[in-house]
C-alpha cells in the first residue's frame, strides 16, 4: 500500500515546482518588458529647450572680448545657427530621464539673490567663445509649466530681459548649459543684472562651426 506521507511530499514537491516555474515566467516578462521600454526610451527624441527662450531678433557670436560674428533673423547664418541651437537641446527620453531634466530647466533664484552683475558673468564667458541672443521687445521669464518667474524682492515683479547670453562648450557631450538672462532692477538703474538658468545641452557642433558664423 503506498505511503500517504510519500505521495503527500512528491504532490507537494510538484506543485512547489510548477510555482516556481510561474515566477519564473513572471520575472522573465518583467524583465523583457523593462529591456522593451528601456529600447524605446532610448530611440525615443525629446527636445528640452527652454520655452522662456524665443526666437532672437539678432545674434551675436564673440569670441573673448571681441565681435565674432553678428547676425539678424533675414540672413541664412541666423536660419543655421538656430537649427543647431535647437537641436543641441535634443537628447533621448532616456538620457533626459537619468539626467533628471526631463522638459524641466532650474531658474537659479539665488543669483538674483546675490545680485550677481553681468559684468561678472562676462568676465568668466569671456575665457572663450559665447553667445548673446539680441530681443527688439522684452521678453518675461517664465517656468518650464509657463509659469511667470517673480522676483524674489518682489511678489509681484516680473523679470524682463532682451539680452540671453550662453557659452559654447568645445567638448562633444550632454551637459549643463548655463544661460543668462539680463535685466535691470529699474528703468533708472545703470548697472545690468544675470538670473542664470540651468539645462541639459551640446553646444559642440555650434562650436564646431563656429567659422561658418564669422563677419
Amino acid at each position: 500500500m503506498p505511503n500517504k506521507n510519500l505521495i503527500l511530499d512528491e504532490n507537494l514537491a510538484l506543485k512547489r515546482k510548477k510555482a516556481g516555474k510561474i515566477t519564473a515566467l513572471c520575472l522573465l516578462s518583467v524583465v523583457f518588458v523593462l529591456v522593451v521600454l528601456i529600447v524605446v526610451a532610448a530611440c525615443i527624441p525629446t527636445n528640452l529647450k527652454p520655452n522662456f527662450i524665443a526666437n532672437p531678433d539678432r545674434i551675436v557670436v564673440y569670441n573673448q572680448n571681441s565681435t565674432y560674428g553678428e547676425f539678424t533673423s533675414d540672413r541664412d547664418k541666423y536660419n543655421s545657427f538656430m537649427q543647431q541651437f535647437d537641436e543641441s537641446f535634443t537628447s533621448s527620453y532616456l538620457v533626459a530621464l537619468f539626467s533628471g531634466r526631463l522638459g524641466d530647466y532650474v531658474i537659479d533664484s539665488s543669483s538674483e539673490q546675490n545680485g550677481t552683475t553681468l559684468s561678472s558673468v562676462l568676465s568668466e564667458l569671456q575665457s572663450g567663445f559665447y553667445v548673446e541672443f539680441k530681443y527688439s521687445q522684452p521678453q518675461t521669464l517664465t517656468y518650464a509649466n509657463g509659469e511667470v518667474y517673480h522676483s524674489v524682492f518682489n511678489s509681484s515683479r516680473t523679470i524682463e530681459f532682451t539680452s540671453v547670453y550662453f557659452a559654447l562648450s568645445s567638448t562633444d557631450e550632454f551637459s549643463d548649459l548655463n544661460m543668462y538672462v539680463s535685466y535691470k532692477t529699474s528703468s533708472t538703474s545703470s548697472t545690468n543684472y544675470v538670473i542664470k538658468i540651468t539645462q541639459k545641452a551640446n553646444t559642440y557642433a555650434l562650436y564646431e562651426n563656429r567659422a561658418a558664423f564669422r563677419n
